[in-house]
């Protein structure tokens, strides 16, 4: 690292591994020339190296990463700590798109915002929304987010190169309309979505299967000690 007006913008990076985004995103901060230190995460309760706890620097940049930073770390960001959430500000937490697809919404988004030490919570910078058809599954849904997220994050890389500080001021002024509304779900709370009752009406059914049928993740059944799940193959 430099000294003086010469020192490089240093950016403490969460991504996901087997992620294309957080490749990409990884790619781009490096050839801009920020100093960048990288954390990947691979699965949800993975313990983060403590190592990393005693990173200092400008900017923390979470791209959906499986970690949960804690308070202590997001105040090591000099300027902010920003996560890019797979949701717009009425879902926040996790199963974000699956509560969406089963409240059968007509538009869905992401979110930019600086984190605190509450989980989807700290002030909102940007919000970026796209329809929902209802021809729309939840595949199509994912992949329309996950897309419209990796635009979101490199467009807020690219404003940190050319205006630094000053743009995430105007991104705060320009969002501060936007609110988090809605509950904070977790996982429990999706695993619970995906399991069917057996005296289901076939809307709701059908609601279900919308919201949670998507390769290696299908809605499932328990009974007497067996579980069936969905064969979208039948």
């Amino acid at each position: 690292m430099h000294n003086g007006n010469s020192r490089k913008t240093s950016i403490l990076f969460f991504g996901r591994k087997k992620c294309r985004g957080s490749r990409e995103i990884l790619d781009r901060l490096e050839s801009l020339g920020f100093d960048v230190t990288c954390i990947l995460s691979g699965h949800r309760f993975e313990k983060m190296d403590e190592d990393v706890t005693w990173w200092e620097g400008d900017y923390i940049i979470s791209f959906r990463s499986l970690f949960i930073l804690p308070d202590s770390l997001l105040k090591r960001a000099r300027i902010a700590a920003i996560n890019f959430h797979p949701a717009p500000p009425e879902y926040p937490g996790s199963g974000c798109v699956n509560f969406a697809l089963y409240d059968d919404v007509g538009e869905y988004g992401v979110t930019a915002h600086i984190m605190n030490r509450l989980v989807d919570n700290g002030t909102i910078l940007e919000v970026r929304r796209f329809p929902v058809n209802r021809t729309d599954k939840l595949p199509s849904v994912l992949e329309r987010s996950h897309s419209e997220l990796l635009g979101l994050c490199l467009d807020f890389v690219i404003g940190i190169k050319t205006k630094g500080e000053a743009f995430i001021k105007e991104r705060q002024q320009h969002a501060s309309g936007e609110r988090w509304s809605g509950k904070a779900r977790r996982i429990r709370d999706l695993d619970a979505l995906q399991k069917i009752d057996t005296g289901m009406e076939k809307d709701e059914l059908e609601r279900i299967i919308r919201a949670t049928n998507i390769p290696g993740y299908p809605p499932y059944i328990d009974l007497h000690g067996y579980r069936f799940v969905l064969d979208d193959e039948k």
